[in-house]
Protein backbone atom coordinates (compact mmCIF):
# COMPACT_ATOMS: atom_id res chain seq x y z
CA UNK A 1 0.00 0.00 0.00
CA UNK A 2 1.61 3.81 -0.94
CA UNK A 3 1.32 6.15 1.68
CA UNK A 4 -0.17 8.38 -0.16
CA UNK A 5 -2.26 8.59 -2.78
CA UNK A 6 -2.28 11.54 -5.04
CA UNK A 7 -5.62 12.57 -7.31
CA UNK A 8 -5.30 14.17 -10.44
CA UNK A 9 -8.87 15.19 -11.33
CA UNK A 10 -8.95 17.06 -14.91
CA UNK A 11 -11.30 18.93 -17.02
CA UNK A 12 -10.21 21.17 -19.55
CA UNK A 13 -6.33 21.51 -18.58
CA UNK A 14 -4.44 19.68 -21.18
CA UNK A 15 -2.17 22.87 -21.48
CA UNK A 16 -1.26 22.53 -17.49
CA UNK A 17 -0.93 18.28 -17.32
CA UNK A 18 2.44 17.66 -18.40
CA UNK A 19 3.96 19.96 -16.10
CA UNK A 20 1.33 18.99 -13.00
CA UNK A 21 1.94 15.54 -13.35
CA UNK A 22 5.63 15.89 -13.97
CA UNK A 23 5.43 17.92 -10.67
CA UNK A 24 4.33 14.59 -8.99
CA UNK A 25 6.23 11.84 -10.28
CA UNK A 26 9.47 14.21 -9.52
CA UNK A 27 8.98 14.35 -5.84
CA UNK A 28 11.69 13.63 -3.51
CA UNK A 29 9.23 11.11 -1.43
CA UNK A 30 8.19 8.63 -3.64
CA UNK A 31 5.90 6.13 -1.72
CA UNK A 32 2.98 6.94 -3.80
CA UNK A 33 0.34 5.99 -6.40
CA UNK A 34 -1.17 8.30 -8.79
CA UNK A 35 -5.07 8.23 -9.93
CA UNK A 36 -5.51 10.57 -12.91
CA UNK A 37 -9.26 11.29 -13.38
CA UNK A 38 -10.40 12.16 -16.85
CA UNK A 39 -13.86 14.07 -16.29
CA UNK A 40 -14.85 14.04 -20.09
CA UNK A 41 -12.87 17.09 -21.25
CA UNK A 42 -13.41 18.42 -24.30
CA UNK A 43 -9.76 19.67 -24.70
CA UNK A 44 -7.02 17.13 -25.45
CA UNK A 45 -6.45 16.01 -21.94
CA UNK A 46 -7.02 12.42 -22.32
CA UNK A 47 -4.42 11.84 -25.27
CA UNK A 48 -2.17 13.59 -22.30
CA UNK A 49 -3.20 11.45 -19.60
CA UNK A 50 -3.20 8.43 -21.27
CA UNK A 51 0.40 8.86 -21.94
CA UNK A 52 1.24 8.39 -18.76
CA UNK A 53 -0.54 4.51 -18.58
CA UNK A 54 2.81 2.35 -18.29
CA UNK A 55 4.03 4.36 -15.26
CA UNK A 56 3.58 1.74 -12.56
CA UNK A 57 3.03 4.74 -10.29
CA UNK A 58 -0.40 5.93 -11.70
CA UNK A 59 -3.88 4.31 -12.48
CA UNK A 60 -6.09 6.31 -14.68
CA UNK A 61 -9.68 6.25 -14.08
CA UNK A 62 -12.06 7.36 -16.91
CA UNK A 63 -15.54 9.13 -16.28
CA UNK A 64 -18.56 8.53 -17.87
CA UNK A 65 -19.84 11.81 -17.92
CA UNK A 66 -18.68 15.00 -16.33
CA UNK A 67 -19.91 15.19 -12.55
CA UNK A 68 -20.25 19.05 -12.96
CA UNK A 69 -19.12 19.17 -9.36
CA UNK A 70 -15.49 19.59 -8.23
CA UNK A 71 -16.10 18.26 -4.42
CA UNK A 72 -18.71 15.96 -5.21
CA UNK A 73 -15.75 14.25 -7.98
CA UNK A 74 -13.24 14.55 -4.89
CA UNK A 75 -14.94 12.28 -2.85
CA UNK A 76 -15.78 10.26 -5.20
CA UNK A 77 -11.96 10.12 -6.39
CA UNK A 78 -10.78 9.68 -2.25
CA UNK A 79 -12.80 6.17 -2.68
CA UNK A 80 -10.49 5.33 -5.01
CA UNK A 81 -7.78 5.79 -3.15
CA UNK A 82 -5.10 3.22 -1.24
CA UNK A 83 -2.90 5.52 0.39
CA UNK A 84 -2.89 6.06 4.20
CA UNK A 85 -2.90 9.74 3.15
CA UNK A 86 -4.78 11.37 0.35
CA UNK A 87 -3.34 14.65 -1.40
CA UNK A 88 -6.15 16.13 -4.30
CA UNK A 89 -3.56 17.50 -6.51
CA UNK A 90 -5.69 19.85 -9.09
CA UNK A 91 -4.81 19.53 -12.37
CA UNK A 92 -3.63 23.36 -13.18
CA UNK A 93 -1.67 23.60 -10.34
CA UNK A 94 2.23 21.83 -9.83
CA UNK A 95 4.09 21.69 -6.47
CA UNK A 96 7.98 21.70 -5.32
CA UNK A 97 9.75 18.74 -5.37
CA UNK A 98 10.23 18.23 -1.72
CA UNK A 99 5.98 18.94 -1.56
CA UNK A 100 4.89 15.58 0.06
CA UNK A 101 8.74 15.11 1.66
CA UNK A 102 7.53 17.75 3.86
CA UNK A 103 3.56 17.44 4.64
CA UNK A 104 4.08 13.24 5.09
CA UNK A 105 6.48 14.00 7.50
CA UNK A 106 4.57 16.70 9.48
CA UNK A 107 1.99 13.65 9.13
CA UNK A 108 4.01 11.09 10.52
CA UNK A 109 5.25 13.06 13.37
CA UNK A 110 1.92 12.53 15.24
CA UNK A 111 -0.47 10.22 15.26
CA UNK A 112 -3.57 12.80 16.31
CA UNK A 113 -2.86 14.78 13.29
CA UNK A 114 -5.33 13.88 10.60
CA UNK A 115 -5.09 17.20 7.84
CA UNK A 116 -1.89 18.58 6.57
CA UNK A 117 -2.16 21.71 3.84
CA UNK A 118 -0.11 23.96 2.24
CA UNK A 119 0.19 27.85 1.38
CA UNK A 120 -0.67 27.90 -2.48
CA UNK A 121 -0.31 30.70 -5.04
CA UNK A 122 -1.26 30.65 -8.59
CA UNK A 123 0.83 32.08 -11.36
CA UNK A 124 -0.62 34.40 -14.07
CA UNK A 125 -0.55 33.41 -17.90
CA UNK A 126 3.14 34.99 -18.14
CA UNK A 127 4.64 32.81 -15.29
CA UNK A 128 3.62 35.42 -12.50
CA UNK A 129 3.44 33.78 -9.34
CA UNK A 130 -0.30 35.54 -7.67
CA UNK A 131 -0.07 35.85 -4.03
CA UNK A 132 -2.88 34.40 -1.89
CA UNK A 133 -4.99 34.32 -5.43
CA UNK A 134 -7.35 31.19 -3.60
CA UNK A 135 -9.17 30.62 -0.54
CA UNK A 136 -10.10 27.30 0.84
CA UNK A 137 -12.55 27.49 3.40
CA UNK A 138 -13.66 24.61 4.67
CA UNK A 139 -16.89 23.93 6.03
CA UNK A 140 -17.43 20.67 7.04
CA UNK A 141 -15.18 17.42 7.84
CA UNK A 142 -15.58 13.34 8.01
CA UNK A 143 -13.99 10.41 8.46
CA UNK A 144 -15.56 7.38 6.01
CA UNK A 145 -13.69 4.50 5.84
CA UNK A 146 -10.29 5.57 7.27
CA UNK A 147 -10.23 8.51 4.67
CA UNK A 148 -10.65 12.00 5.49
CA UNK A 149 -13.53 13.67 3.73
CA UNK A 150 -13.59 17.35 3.62
CA UNK A 151 -16.25 19.82 2.30
CA UNK A 152 -14.64 22.59 1.40
CA UNK A 153 -16.21 26.25 -0.55
CA UNK A 154 -13.76 28.04 -2.87
CA UNK A 155 -13.44 31.85 -2.80
CA UNK A 156 -11.15 34.16 -4.89
CA UNK A 157 -9.31 36.79 -3.15
CA UNK A 158 -7.66 39.71 -4.48
CA UNK A 159 -4.79 38.63 -6.31
CA UNK A 160 -1.71 40.68 -6.69
CA UNK A 161 1.45 40.25 -8.38
CA UNK A 162 4.93 40.43 -6.86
Amino acid sequence: MPAVSVIVPNYNHARFLRKRIGSILDQSYQDFEVILVDGCPTDNSHDIIVAYADDSRVRIEFNAKNSGDRFKQWNKDVRLAKGKYVWIAESDDYADQCHLERLVAVLERDSAIAFAYCRSCADTEDGQVMKDSWILTWKSWTVSGGKLIISVTETKSAATTS
